[in-house]
């Protein structure tokens, strides 16, 4: 493999100067002077740096045309840094490679290009940020140290203090402890995972975002779910993504189901409803015996009826939520994200009281008039235990 790799850098070196000539000619974007001083020097300084610990087995597995496309890209990615487009300036790791070959165009694998540049300089902001914050805090504490320096007991932060801190890991576990309690006894409720093959990596890596907004909004609820990801292929992006931002999503002792099996594999038919925006049935009562079913799709260029084409073939109930019978919609599209959906299904659950868990619905959406008519409303600022039930 690494021969064949080396024939084609071989190749690549050669149509440089014609793909020079092909490529067009970089558009001037605006964007932050410090950010492309910041990208220039970095270019100058490690070139070679993109091309470093690619597992070429684990991208191609042995295709020749595979092989033959990613070393085109690597020479376009190559081309594009030396013409002073944003790159990222460090090695690119096998995954974004992976990401690079599922983009079909140039001008989206150069949109993606940037995006990981961008954040690049963020993060070597915030590092930097960070240091600096670092330094004025220990020179603080030099300076607190030397002036309480005397034999008599020290009260507050880092002295005598009757008050323990509480760790994140301890709030973790007590959170953790809640949806242990949920498995055992809570109502269930179904993410299905099965439409990747309808998104692009774009659409797959946004999906895998709000899933795991969908895990820690049900965690911090007061009721939670007992959520279950059925159709989840580990091999595909949008798991991946997701297991990427919870590293312990495979552990045996993690509170959640993930399982590449069909919900109609795990749950009784009969107890099943789908949600979809697309079918006539509106979810006016609530059934806390019903397995309700969330499909895990971002749809922003696919807006065909799919979980409704979905449910009829599985012969499932089918309903949605009665956007239209509480609210004034604006200019927005009805479409909503996964983890608003599962927002409004955790108060529903609670409250069983539809204006109460539509409050998650983003206020863009609603017309200007609603909203200036909610604003004038009194607002609750506490809400006894009696209020959020009733």
């Amino acid at each position: 493999m690494l021969a064949k790799f080396r024939g084609l850098y071989g190749f690549g070196q050669c149509v440089l100067a014609q793909s020079r000539l092909m490529l067009p000619k970089p558009v001037n974007v605006p964007h932050c002077h410090v950010l492309h001083s910041f990208l220039s020097t970095q270019v100058e300084d490690a070139p070679v740096d993109l091309f470093k610990n690619i597992d070429y087995d684990a991208l191609t597995k042995g295709d020749e045309n595979l092989l033959k496309k990613l070393k085109l890209i690597m020479l376009e990615v190559d081309v594009l840094r030396q013409e002073g487009h944003l790159v990222p300036t460090t090695a690119i790791s096998t995954d974004r490679w992976r990401d690079l070959l599922a983009v079909q165009s140039r001008s989206q694998r150069m949109k993606q290009l940037k995006f990981w540049a961008v954040n690049e300089f963020k993060k070597s902001k915030d590092k930097e940020k960070k240091a600096r914050k670092r330094q004025e805090r220990l020179a603080l504490l030099d300076e607190k140290q030397a002036a309480n320096d005397s034999s008599h007991m020290k009260y507050g932060f880092q002295g005598s203090n009757i008050f323990l801190r509480i760790y994140d890991s301890t709030i973790d576990k007590w959170k953790n402890s809640r949806l242990v309690e949920a498995m055992m006894f809570g109502q269930q409720i179904v993410i299905d995972c099965s439409y990747e093959k309808y998104m692009n990596m774009k659409e797959a890596s946004n999906s895998a975002l709000q899933l795991a907004y969908v895990f820690a909004d049900n965690r911090a609820h007061i009721s939670p779910f007992n959520v279950h990801f059925c159709n989840a292929d580990r091999n595909g992006i949008m798991v991946s993504k997701l297991h990427k931002m919870i590293p312990t999503l495979y552990n045996d002792d993690f509170p959640v189901n993930i399982t590449e099996k069909s919900y109609l594999d795990v749950f009784p038919k009969e107890k099943l409803v789908y949600l979809t925006p697309h079918c006539r049935e509106e979810l006016l009562t609530y059934n806390h015996d019903d397995v309700y079913i969330i499909g895990a799709m971002v749809d922003k260029v696919n807006n065909e009826p799919l979980s409704l084409a979905k449910a009829k073939a599985e012969g499932l109930r089918m309903a949605k939520l009665p956007l239209d019978r509480y609210l004034d919609w604006g200019m927005g599209t009805k479409s909503l994200t996964i983890n608003q959906v599962m927002s409004i299904m955790l108060d529903m659950k609670v409250t069983n009281n539809w204006p109460k868990a539509l409050k998650h619905v983003p206020q863009r959406k609603i017309k200007e008039e609603s909203r200036k008519f909610e604003r004038t409303k009194k607002p609750n600022k506490c809400l006894s235990i009696r209020q959020l039930y009733s």
